[in-house]
């Protein structure tokens, strides 16, 4: 059985640092504006607590791409520049082929693919794909000082992910979209 790339994301150990997403920027060298990571803020604005004093509370949600098992920017894209690898699952876009028409971005249901303006193409996370494949942790990984993400191959039961999904009840955000997410959540 192939490989399928994935993590899940502890949200009990997010501290909304954005570590993750200044960690991929500039170790992927994404471009100009575009971020394939993010920190979204679960209860209104990212850092405004809610609830009252004595019971105040901030909770996070790192978001990236997905990397569908059945990604809607794959099956929707016009030029066949969206992909799907068969060796590990992880969805990439080949900017060779991609006409940047943002077929993708708007069929995304997570907003993962993104234009950028400046090349005419579409830009989004890759799972650090290579990364793993040698052995190493993506960069937002590497990088979270809380140690609130694990990865691994989702079809190997004894992964670290996968003890991990099947131990704390990690769930696909938006898993009712369809696409059957690879990133998990606690």
């Amino acid at each position: 059985m192939a490989k399928q790339y994935g993590m899940v994301i502890d949200t009990t150990r997010c501290m909304g640092c954005q570590t993750c997403a200044v960690a991929c920027k500039v170790s992927n060298g994404v471009p100009g504006e575009l971020y394939w990571a993010h920190v979204e803020g679960l209860d209104g604005d990212l850092y405004r607590p809610t609830g009252t004093f004595p019971k105040v509370k901030m909770n996070f949600r790192p978001t990236l791409c997905n990397h569908c098992a059945e990604p809607a920017c794959v099956a929707n894209c016009p030029t066949g520049a969206m992909a799907k690898r068969e060796d590990n699952g992880a969805v990439v876009v080949d900017q060779d082929v991609c006409i940047g028409c943002g077929t993708c971005v708007n069929s995304c249901p997570y907003e993962a693919p993104q234009i950028d303006e400046e090349a005419g193409v579409s830009s989004k996370c890759t799972l650090c794909f290579d990364r793993l494949d040698n052995d190493h942790r993506p960069w937002c990984v590497q990088a979270c000082p809380a140690e609130a993400r694990i990865v691994g191959d989702l079809n190997d039961p004894e992964s670290e992910v996968s003890k991990y999904i099947a131990e704390k009840g990690a769930v696909p955000y938006l898993e009712e979209n369809g696409t059957t997410p690879s990133v998990y959540y606690v």
